[in-house]
């Protein structure tokens, strides 16, 4: 069995999203919560106060992230989906967290 962490994260709480402008590779700051709007893992518009994420290290030490829901109503908004039901979304969300979220350096609240 898998040792399981959490990490919690605010509202306000900042990742990179890779973005292009005029060719060129940039990185644009945007919250979790509207970055996770936007790309369609929240559908609703009703507040979400924080996020939790679930993640754990392989026997390798490679670190996945395996699900991330609302921490005061306990709902999923993403699960790790099977290697056939991968996207790109789920790439974008997962990079951002993994680059920029600071998991292993946020057990707990973070804001």
């Amino acid at each position: 069995m898998t040792n399981m962490n959490e990490t919690i994260f605010g509202s306000s709480y900042l990742v990179g999203k890779s973005v292009y402008v005029d060719g060129k590779h940039r990185l644009k700051n945007i919250t979790l919560m509207d970055y996770m709007k936007e790309l369609g893992f929240i559908d609703h518009s009703g507040p979400v106060e924080t996020l939790s994420v679930v993640w754990h290290y392989d026997k390798e030490g490679d670190m996945y992230i395996t699900q991330i829901y609302d921490h005061d109503t306990g709902e999923i908004y993403w699960e790790d989906p099977t290697d056939d039901e991968w996207s790109d979304n789920d790439d974008e969300i997962t990079n951002a967290l993994l680059m920029y979220g600071g998991l292993e350096n946020t057990i707990g609240e973070c804001y």
